[in-house]
């Protein structure tokens, strides 16, 4: 654990340095810098095992004693303590951050304040997804300590003339108090159980869930509370009947129930939304395949803060179908449909960075059942359907599994190969990452010569020249 070191994190971290330094960005040839974004950028990715992580967070606090107090090593080293939902290190990064904001918010690069707030913003989202464990793994001096640190970075950031980032805050000072509250309450045994081999019936987990209902204050003297309210009453039907649509209906009704337009949009259909965070994105891809209840509570309590993220929607829908649970699978599916129907801008809507609020994999999730698997004018291979298959059954880690699995082949057939994985990449939401295998395919494919690309062809035409002789 890291309870013993706090005390040389915060030497670290507050450690002094000369103005111009504090304010200064580092430098993006400092090797330890590079280190850091290069090992970080694979956090909830299929390589995230071979990372060393202490040393991620040794190279960030020696960046922060010695070089530059720049905001963007402290988000990373807060990265690498909020990744695992281990109570202990979500604590550490709040007090961290506190101590940042208190000495260096206003000095520390970058001094662009939009540019400060959206990495402020990642921050806070990386806390909200991990509210819920840290309400299950905290114990009660934790529990105790966590509402002062949010409680105090809201008011840091109040008075620093950054409201939004303040009301972020509160937002999730209130989540924790809230998830703490209900957990202290309720069962500590999950009443959805573990994906298995084999799944037991919803009959049994009915049985597990019976217990008496709880008392829910009604308060609809406002918007904001009656929504509060709808979602109160959703999270409890979804937790005590996991395999009733019912809740799932109710929260995406409490989600959208106030949305009556598209965003503003740019010509090209950029809106100035933020896109769900990939690294959160990647995190609950690489999870799907062996999730439990904790993660699709996390994709659930995301969709609350995220009411454009339909790749979530479909996701939570893949998790629903794993269970057994079907009629929850088509309600979420049917709820998002009604949605886009009523809005129908928001089909073909960008977030900020010009991802799609519909990546191609949902929109062929919301298509009706006779569709096609595809647009694409050639014929799909059977390797690239079989994918596909396993990508909306198991999700995107069973699928590369499966595609590292399969017969080596030529290197042709590798070649191939990859550029399925990188399509699945893609329709599983995480376009940038994609991007990376694309331009790794064709730099690669760039340099092939026919030998390297069918070398058993040239063989059979050596020995058909050898015959002949």
């Amino acid at each position: 654990m890291v309870k013993y070191l706090l005390d040389d994190w915060l030497k670290a971290l507050l450690a002094e340095l000369p103005d111009g330094k504090i304010s200064q960005a580092v430098s993006d040839d400092n090797a330890l810098w590079i280190n850091i974004e290069d090992n970080v950028s694979q956090l909830g990715s299929l390589t995230h095992s071979q990372i060393d992580i202490a040393e991620i967070r040794r190279q960030a606090l020696t960046l922060l004693e010695t070089e530059s107090k720049d905001f963007r090593v402290m988000v990373h080293l807060l990265r690498t303590l909020q990744h695992g939902g281990n109570a202990e290190e979500l604590l550490l990064a709040a007090k961290l951050l506190v101590q940042y904001v208190q000495y260096y918010w206003q000095q520390a690069w970058p001094k662009n304040q939009a540019h400060k707030i959206r990495f402020a913003q990642q921050v806070i989202k990386r806390f909200e997804t991990a509210a819920v464990n840290f309400s299950r793994g905290a114990n009660e001096t934790q529990r105790s300590a966590m509402p002062g640190e949010l409680a105090f970075l809201a008011k840091l950031w109040r008075d620093n003339g950054y409201p939004t980032l303040a009301e972020s805050a509160d937002a999730l000072f209130t989540l924790y108090q809230r998830d703490m509250r209900e957990l202290s309450v309720s069962p500590t045994d999950s009443v959805v159980p573990e994906l298995a081999a084999e799944r037991p019936l919803i009959s049994s987990v009915a049985v597990a869930v019976q217990q008496n209902a709880p008392t829910i204050s009604v308060e609809n003297h406002d918007e904001k509370s009656w929504r509060e309210t709808l979602l109160k009453v959703a999270g409890i039907l979804c937790e005590r009947q996991p395999d009733n649509p019912l809740g799932y209906r109710l929260r995406r009704h409490a989600i959208w129930q106030n949305i009556s337009a598209a965003p503003q949009t740019e010509n090209d259909g950029r809106t100035p939304m933020a896109a769900f965070s990939s690294d959160i994105m990647a995190d609950y891809l690489a999870r799907e395949s062996s999730s439990d209840s904790a993660l699709w509570q996390q994709v659930e309590q995301s969709l609350i803060l995220a009411p454009y993220w339909f790749d979530g929607h479909a996701l939570s829908a893949r998790i629903a179908k794993g269970y057994g649970y079907h009629d929850v699978a088509e309600a979420i599916k049917d709820e998002v449909n009604h949605f886009l129907q009523r809005i129908p801008a928001l089909n073909t809507l960008l977030f900020s960075d010009r991802t799609p609020f519909l990546s191609t994999s949902t929109k062929r999730w919301l298509a009706p059942h006779k569709t096609t698997l595809s647009t694409e004018t050639t014929d799909l291979t059977d390797e690239t359907r079989l994918s596909r298959q396993h990508l909306h059954e198991q999700g995107l880690e069973a699928t590369l599994r499966y595609l590292n699995e399969l017969p080596e082949g030529e290197p042709r057939d590798r070649f191939y190969r990859q550029y399925i994985a990188a399509q699945m990449i893609e329709e599983a939401g995480m376009v940038q990452l994609a991007k990376q295998h694309y331009r790794t395919l064709l730099k690669t494919g760039s340099h092939m010569s026919l030998s390297d690309w069918e070398p058993a062809l040239l063989a059979r035409l050596e020995e058909k020249i050898t015959s002949a002789q």
